[in-house]
């Protein structure tokens, strides 16, 4: 197989990936939130009449912006993987780096629930969903580290495989995303009423 065959080849297979790891999760649910805050809501729009603590909007607003961070950087590793190039696995490794850091942030942002909400029904599936998550991410790492050293067809696979893995990632970002938005449904719930209030997961899409 001649460079250019194999170039062509590589381009082909990884853009086919690309294009499928970032459609990703489309369909998924996003938060129902409202469009504007509730901390400007009137009194029947909650249970008790009144917007959700402060600290628990705060928060909610922490784990959706952490939410979206952790998306768009595990977008740019299948970017990076889909441009190639002699560089690509030291491009991954700079990019898994940086994926590492926010799943982090947002598994540490997830576990500190405010106090007084730390037995709130809608918190234990927005937990699960972040333990789910990481353990996708660090198959995600191995794949990435797979591709160090690799050349020819060794390389199409295993960039395949980060292409493939990053979208396992993407579609357990998206239960996240799904169990936050039916955190933000729940208005019996004070974490959902600040997922539904904090103007972050407002924004957040899928």
């Amino acid at each position: 197989m001649t460079t250019s065959v194999r170039k062509q080849k590589t381009a082909a297979l990884i853009g086919r990936l690309a294009a499928a790891v970032l459609l990703t999760g489309c369909t998924e649910s996003e938060p129902t939130a409202s469009p504007t805050p509730s901390a400007t809501a009137t009194s029947s729009e909650t249970p008790t009449g009144t917007s959700p603590p402060g600290e628990q909007t705060i928060w909610a607003g922490h784990v959706c912006s952490s939410t979206a961070t952790l998306k768009t950087d595990v977008q740019g590793l299948v970017s990076s993987a889909a441009a190639g190039g002699d560089d690509v696995s030291a491009r991954l490794n700079t990019q898994m780096t940086t994926i590492i850091e926010s799943v982090a942030t947002l598994a540490d942002t997830i576990r500190t629930v405010p106090r007084g909400s730390e037995d709130d029904p809608e918190v234990a599936a927005v937990r699960q969903s972040s333990d789910a998550l990481s353990t996708s991410i660090s198959g995600l790492e191995s794949s990435v580290a797979s591709v160090e050293g690799a050349t020819g067809t060794a390389l199409v696979a295993a960039l395949g495989s980060v292409a493939g893995d990053a979208g396992a990632s993407l579609t357990a970002l998206a239960s996240t995303v799904a169990a936050i938005a039916a955190a933000a449904a729940d208005r019996t719930s004070t974490i959902g009423q600040a997922f539904d209030a904090a103007p972050e997961c407002t924004a957040l899409t899928w």
